[in-house]
């Protein structure tokens, strides 16, 4: 053996000497657990935040005002107010029972013409997974305690119990959102698309060229508007600088011409224009329970505002960073089409995201808290509406099960129904196998793609060079599932998601 086989060979040495290292800090299922910890910890409060306050159209001097939320420890309901704080998930396993943790609450609230302020209400309950931050055997450290809690030291964790079964919920796999992507359509045109997920709403936006000219797309307009009058309605009248946001080299302005000229052909020069042009190819949206009656004005404003591109903010009314967005977005059209850049692949494994327990119970979540206020909406302009002797206690009215019910069932079935976004989805929770330690580690590790497997396309099912050293290329199941079914890596590592306030710089 030569020196340089002998150096390599070491080098290979010392890098499999820190495998265990590896697997004892990271572990073969923190993923699991880290995304769980991060739901419960930073993603339900900032759910709460966003949805704080309930107010009356009876009664405009009523609010309940949410101040704070948090997650409690697991503990089992005995009985009429009969609370059993020292709960086990073997216990849990042998009682048929669900291993979950009550969701505590502190308002502000009118009541008559006082101001109340209550703290620790139970809301509902939470289903723990086992070996996360809110589970009792996080703080259990050696074989012995663990024996004594009757569970085994190696188990992973990682997973529910609900109803006495051991569920796993899958991970899944999705496209990248908040990306641009250049793409094709139905009729192999260039289409240029954005799938834009805020903390409230969920939408696509499309950039597609017609004829020389560039229009914007989207589910809430009726027709295809071309983008300058869009950039018009944001603010930015002048077409000098209108086509300047898309480039300033020449080819990006003789680009965008015909779309300005189109624009004046429609005589449509001023803000008040544009809109007075969107008024009318706007689809009228209602957002809650209940609506409000708004101008239409203003419909066309909160398209632009918080519909179109919803992942850019545009705080105070101000949409120079959305309009800068979109002059990114068609100048990646143009040169796509004169073949600057190559469209995207969507099965590049750069463009998906993995879906984890945290942030699907945090989709399920964020559906069940809305209909919860929205029902204690209901309540309130009922009873605010008529003379009754008694003020009304609206902390009285809050019903524990339907977030229980929700989460529980959900986990139970495996059926996923977010209403506001009318999205369904089956076999999202699994129960887990148990006929060996390594049937448990292969269904920990298994991701699902969300792509129909009856569908006989080749791509997402191929194997692709940018999934090296992060998805198994051998471990997939035979038949329709062969490719959509995958599992990871033994090394793989999966970060949990962030708060992108604090990367964005705003001028």
């Amino acid at each position: 053996m030569t020196s340089t086989e002998q150096a390599s060979h070491k080098i290979l040495s010392d890098k499999a000497a820190l495998i265990p290292s590896f697997l004892k800090t990271k572990g073969l299922f923190n993923q699991h657990i880290a995304s769980f910890n991060y739901f419960v910890d930073v993603e339900i409060k900032n759910i709460v935040k966003a949805n704080d306050k309930i107010t009356s159209d009876a009664n405009p001097v009523f609010y309940l005002k949410y101040n704070d939320i948090n997650v409690g420890m697991p503990s089992s309901e005995e009985g009429f107010n009969i609370i059993n704080e020292k709960i086990t998930p073997h216990e849990c396993r042998l009682r048929d029972m669900t291993y979950s943790a009550p969701i505590y609450v502190n308002v502000e609230y009118t009541r008559g013409n006082q101001r109340v302020v209550s703290k620790n209400i139970v809301i509902g309950r939470m289903p723990i997974m086992l070996r996360s931050s809110r589970c009792v055997l996080s703080k259990l450290s050696t074989e012995e305690e663990m024996a004594h809690a009757s569970e085994c030291p190696y188990d992973p964790g990682g997973y529910f119990v609900v109803r006495g079964s051991e569920k796993v919920v899958l991970m899944h796999e999705q496209i990248s959102r908040n990306r641009i992507m250049i793409n094709r359509n139905s009729k192999k045109e260039l289409i240029c698309e954005v799938l834009s997920t805020s903390q409230d709403r969920k939408s696509k936006t499309y950039i597609i060229g017609k004829k020389g000219r560039y229009y914007l797309k989207h589910n809430q307009l009726a027709d295809d508007i071309p983008v300058v009058i869009i950039f018009k309605a944001m603010g930015y009248e002048s077409d000098h600088l209108i086509a300047t946001t898309v480039g300033i080299e020449e080819e990006y302005i003789a680009a965008i011409g015909p779309t300005i000229d189109e624009c004046a052909l429609l005589n449509i020069i001023s803000r008040a224009d544009a809109i007075k042009y969107l008024i009318p190819r706007i689809r009228r949206k209602t957002f809650g329970s209940i609506g409000v009656r708004v101008s239409q004005e203003h419909d066309v404003l909160d398209f632009l505002s918080n519909s179109m591109i919803c992942h850019i903010l545009s705080p105070e009314g101000n949409m120079k960073m959305k309009a800068i967005y979109i002059g990114l977005m068609i100048r990646r059209l143009i040169q796509a089409e004169k073949g600057i850049c190559d469209a995207d692949d969507r099965d590049f494994y750069g463009n998906k995201r993995i879906e984890l327990a945290g942030s699907l119970l945090a989709l399920l979540f964020e559906d069940l808290f809305k209909r919860f206020n929205g029902e204690l909406k209901r309540i309130t302009d009922s009873h605010l509406g008529k003379n009754l002797a008694a003020p009304l206690d609206i902390v009285r009215h809050m019903r524990q099960d339907l977030i229980t019910n929700g989460l529980i069932n959900a986990l139970a079935t495996g059926n996923w129904t977010i209403r506001r976004f009318g999205m369904e989805r089956q076999g999202v929770t699994q129960v887990l196998s148990r006929l060996s330690y390594i049937s448990v580690l292969g269904m920990m590790t298994r991701i699902n793609s969300t792509f129909e497997k009856t569908r006989k396309v080749s791509g997402p099912r191929s194997l692709q060079s940018s999934q090296w050293g992060i998805i198994c290329p051998a471990d997939t199941p035979e038949g329709e599932s062969c490719g959509l079914v995958k599992n990871l890596a033994l090394l793989s590592h999966i970060t949990t998601d962030s708060d992108e306030t604090v990367s964005l710089r705003f001028d």
